[in-house]
């Protein structure tokens, strides 16, 4: 039997990130729609430096503003660093699903934001409470997404996390 893809671990175990004494935690599909609803757009990093300390905040898990910006002992930039570490762990599972060669071009924004679909998917596909996939860690969920997708004979639209680590492995011996 092969070692896991490093995606598996996260999944299974989304890590914290610190910076000073600000403990980061994995972002949640609700974390990422409390961040848009603060104007900060997860799926873009780096977060704009104005945003920071919220995005902090909600990442923190903090429940007050004041108190956690008065506690706060950091660097600009580390806490800029492990706020994108934290983003960017939580899309790091992300397989996308294969495009139908006939569907129609979408030239304008569409759809119900992809949270909600993620929250919806996991309710629909596991019986979870809203509430449930609302905590659940985004890295976790897309693992889930793309493990269901495989399950229910659907093809991915990238490459797997096997397929991924090759890749890493042939660039960095040639």
């Amino acid at each position: 039997m092969s070692a896991l893809p490093i995606e598996n671990v996260i999944a299974a175990f989304p890590p914290s990130v610190k910076a000073g004494n600000v403990t980061l935690r994995p972002l949640s599909i609700g974390g990422a729609i409390r961040l848009a609803e603060k104007g900060i757009d997860v799926t873009k990093t780096p977060v704009p430096k104005d945003k920071l300390f919220a995005a902090a905040f909600v990442l923190s898990g903090a429940k007050d503003l004041k108190r956690f910006l008065r506690r706060a002992k950091c660097g600009l930039k580390e806490l800029a660093d492990a706020v994108e570490d934290v983003l960017n762990q939580a899309f790091a599972t992300h397989i996308p699903q294969m495009q139908e060669k006939d569907a129609p071009a979408q030239l304008t924004p569409s759809g119900l934001g992809w949270a909600i679909v993620l929250v919806e998917w996991l309710c629909a596909e596991y019986g979870w409470s809203f509430d449930e996939a609302l905590a659940t860690p985004v890295c976790r969920a897309l693992a889930l997404q793309a493990a269901a997708r495989v399950r229910h004979g659907g093809k991915h639209g990238g490459p797997d996390y096997v397929e991924r680590t090759l890749d890493i492995v042939r660039n960095s011996t040639h």
